[in-house]
């Protein structure tokens, strides 16, 4: 089964730089080993001159990947032989070839430079044997050390073409999408995956929700971890070490060796240390602020240089997102984590939705927030008999005025969470402090 694109499409990318598609082509007939063109778009990424496609009988949609170039083994091919893979100084790919040329041996596709904050585990030496499998007779497959961990991220407008990233580029570049003609900055600070990211709109503005712009300015997130954070010991928050370990307890029963999404990850705090931990294929920090993305860069930075038990050996990809429009393939995230945040989205139950949606069979979501100010007294009598105080509370869902954030009872947000399929609810609670557990169906 073959996908091809439109001329319309192709158009397109011949366009736009940083296209790469790439699809898992279908075994032969003979169950002989597969025609060296289909095997160069499987493992290394080359680009078809004829843009036409091996594809999934059950997903025919496109999928555009960006490789590493320490993720990506080298195969090239002997003197006179059909067309290999070749490294080029290139900062970005370009579709570059006529869909009519289909015939010269000439082109190639062109990879990329890129890397990860982190360098690669022991998880390299098996994707190198699985590789050295798909190399034909002939071929040569060069040392360069292969990546921990793949990371897959979709359209954020379509959710249909996916983007299959090794790790952070190093130079800038784009992600596009023919099916919505889009594309999406991708550079070494982080990927921009928000709907309206590269769109020109002279007109339009999206009005803000406080409690998310607030987040946004340089001086909240400079400040975020130099006192901020530390402050919501006044609500019972265990502090960031015990909440870290508390956290892991629940996210490594679905999410260990897999990648583990840190939503709203604010400054890192927490997606650094789950980086660090080794527990992880790999880890994608989110948030829908910049000024946070540049700061959780800057701590990397400094942690990286600084060496000892700063640095990581997985992956760390720095997105940014918004939670009401997660840009992740229906069922590919394991484990998800949302760390004092809910209490700030503009939409919590159209942001669960979006969780339910991404996460896999027996997949996890994980969240720590803040409970209305009658909780303290609700863990001794029952949240329902107390209730009627929190209608004096104005920043819960009784409030009269509409305020920055929103403070819970707890059977509010278990109802989010089995609104959408999650189950399994699990808590722990202290003063106005909670962290509760939900996990997609098998």
């Amino acid at each position: 089964m073959k996908t091809t694109f439109s001329m319309s499409q192709l158009s397109y990318l011949r366009e736009r730089p940083c296209c790469l598609m790439n699809r898992a082509p279908s075994q032969s007939s003979t169950g002989g080993r597969r025609p060296l063109l289909a095997t160069a778009t499987d493992a290394h990424g080359t680009l078809l001159k004829s843009f036409s496609l091996h594809a999934r009988p059950a997903a025919p949609e496109p999928v555009l990947s960006i490789h590493a170039a320490q993720s990506v083994r080298h195969v090239s091919r002997p003197s006179g032989s059909p067309a290999g893979v070749r490294r080029a100084p290139a900062r970005v790919v370009h579709a570059a070839a006529a869909a009519s040329s289909s015939n010269d041996d000439s082109e190639g596709a062109v990879v990329p430079p890129s890397s990860s904050f982190s360098s690669s585990s022991s998880a390299a030496p098996a994707a190198a044997a699985r590789e050295a499998e798909h190399a034909a007779p002939g071929d040569q497959v060069s040392d360069q050390p292969p990546s921990a961990a793949g990371f897959s991220f979709a359209c954020p407008i379509c959710l249909q073409t996916q983007f299959r990233l090794a790790g952070m580029p190093t130079h800038s570049g784009e992600l596009c999408c023919p099916r919505c003609r889009r594309s999406f900055p991708a550079s070494p600070a982080f990927l921009d995956l928000t709907p309206t990211s590269g769109a020109q709109q002279r007109l339009y503005r999206q009005r803000g929700w406080g409690g998310t712009e607030l987040f946004r300015s340089p001086l909240v997130s400079f400040a975020y971890e130099r006192g901020w954070r530390q402050s919501f010991a006044w609500a019972g928050f265990p502090g960031v070490e015990a909440e870290y370990e508390q956290a892991l307890s629940y996210l490594l029963p679905a999410g260990a060796g897999r990648v583990l999404v840190d939503m709203s990850c604010g400054s890192g705090l927490f997606a650094r240390r789950f980086a660090r931990s080794g527990r992880f294929s790999g880890v994608i920090a989110a948030d829908f602020s910049e000024a946070m993305l540049q700061q959780t860069r800057a701590y990397c930075q400094q942690e990286e240089a600084g060496g000892g038990g700063g640095r990581s050996s997985t992956p760390l990809m720095l997105l940014r997102a918004d939670v009401g429009r997660l840009p992740f393939p229906t069922g590919s995230v394991a484990a998800l984590h949302a760390g004092a945040a809910i209490h700030c989205w503009p939409d919590p139950q159209g942001a669960l939705a979006e969780i339910s949606r991404v996460l896999a069979p027996g997949g996890v979501f994980v969240a720590s927030t803040f409970l209305n100010a009658a909780a303290p007294l609700g863990a001794v009598l029952g949240d329902e008999a107390v209730r009627p105080l929190s209608q004096l509370d104005l920043t819960t869902g009784f409030g009269s005025l509409r305020a920055p954030y929103r403070w819970w009872e707890e059977g509010e947000l278990r109802e989010l969470c089995e609104a959408v399929g999650l189950g399994g609810w699990r808590r722990e609670r202290r003063w106005r402090f909670i962290m509760f557990a939900a996990s997609k169906p098998e």
